[in-house]
């Protein structure tokens, strides 16, 4: 009897180890024959890392181009009235992983911590806070003539053909409203985002979708749209999106460290809708740069007119998105910002004269759309941000 159950069990075990090598075999002839062999790279770089997806230390797993600080940079001024968070304030910054978290009221630091081992000279990555700098760098483009106008078809600068671009503008992605068949999915490894996130070959990857009929009518959030203005930007402009954020942001803003961007390859293109790799402190410079309506040391880096045209929406069933900011109609302060899937901010606040930026491995969840209640679609952390500020600057300014 032992003998038969010990037989048994052993062809049991054998079945099974034979399932799963059919499994394994028919998931690998399915990459193979789709092409997305960047799922290899992604579980190597996720779970054979014990991660669970993309991190904010990335830079070490991609390929990257830096862009130079301000040859001229001078440090933040540290207010000699700093302020510091309460307990209950830390608590919930640790609940959501936060690893910095600066406030920048009248050009001055007025609050500064780090948590973990995440200090001022550590760069973490930006994510999707970097699709406001290829906003706002479409809008430079446009000012320095490079590009016509923001409603020019994109066939007019793209290197390749995509179906149903013909009736796209620049508008329209900058909108998030081209219609773009995109699967934006910070999960999902068959998605887009995955591919273009792991893959090495960007143009490929933006190459297989298309557009459909109804462009410039709904709001739909996708990064495809985001790396296709990288390569319009590099197309109009013969500079790399980062020797052009160099050029033309970067090297004008005071900053003091270098800015990294994650690229598809060696040498290759960079990943526009993600993954700029800076310090805090950095950060806010572009936060300040936001806050100054376009203007740093009496430099004008981006006209105020299309500063304005970059921060207010195109569709009226989504004021919460202008084109590449984020735009939070609060009555009291209102609020225009960049953020990322882990919740990085750079937050511009006219009303207080102050730029917050957050950096850190999770965000809360958003409110859902709702009619006429401005805090739609903006993550629920946002707002612990700004009660930590204004509560800041209420005691700074007595």
């Amino acid at each position: 009897m032992k003998f038969k159950r010990k037989n048994r069990i052993f062809k049991w075990l054998k079945r099974f180890v034979w399932v799963l090598f059919f499994i394994f075999l028919a998931l690998n002839i399915f990459i193979w024959i789709s092409g997305r062999t960047y799922i290899y790279k992604g579980v190597k770089e996720t779970y054979l890392s014990g991660k669970s997806g993309p991190g904010i230390y990335d830079s070490l797993v991609f390929p990257v181009r830096s862009a130079n600080p301000d040859k001229q940079s001078v440090p933040w001024i540290v207010s000699s009235n700093q302020k510091t968070l309460n307990q209950e304030e830390v608590k919930k910054l640790n609940d959501i992983n936060t690893t910095s978290f600066l406030i920048i009221q009248d050009n001055e630091i007025i609050l500064e911590k780090y948590f973990g081992s995440h200090d001022a000279n550590t760069k973490s990555n930006s994510f999707s806070a970097a699709k406001s700098f290829i906003g706002l760098s479409i809008g430079i483009a446009v000012d320095h003539g490079f590009i016509k106008s923001l409603d020019d078809t994109i066939t007019n600068y793209l290197p390749f053909s995509m179906k149903g671009a013909g009736n796209i503008t620049i508008r329209h992605l900058l909108a998030m409203s081209s219609d773009i068949n995109w699967s934006e999915s910070g999960s999902n490894p068959l998605s887009d985002n995955a591919w273009a996130y792991y893959g090495s070959d960007l143009s490929h990857v933006i190459q297989r979708v298309s557009f459909g009929k109804r462009p410039g009518t709904e709001f739909e959030y996708a990064s495809g749209n985001s790396q296709l203005l990288g390569f319009i930007l590099q197309e109009a402009t013969g500079l790399t999106p980062t020797a052009f954020v160099e050029k033309y942001i970067w090297s004008k803003l005071g900053t003091e460290s270098r800015l990294s961007w994650s690229l598809d390859s060696d040498d290759g293109m960079e990943k526009a809708f993600c993954c700029i790799y800076a310090t805090t402190r950095d950060y806010a410079r572009f936060g300040q740069l936001i806050l100054n309506e376009g203007e740093y040391k009496n430099e004008q880096i981006i006209s105020n007119a299309m500063m304005k045209e970059l921060s207010k929406p195109l569709l009226n069933d989504t004021p919460q998105y202008g084109l590449h900011f984020w735009i939070l109609n609060n009555p009291e302060n209102p609020t225009v910002y960049a953020r990322g899937i882990l919740g990085q901010y750079i937050i511009a606040i006219p009303s207080m004269n102050m730029v917050i930026v957050r950096t850190g491995h999770e965000r809360k969840e958003k409110y859902p759309m709702k009619k006429n209640d401005y805090r739609s679609l903006h993550p629920k952390d946002l707002f612990t941000y700004i009660s930590i500020a204004k509560r800041v600057a209420l005691k700074s300014n007595n």
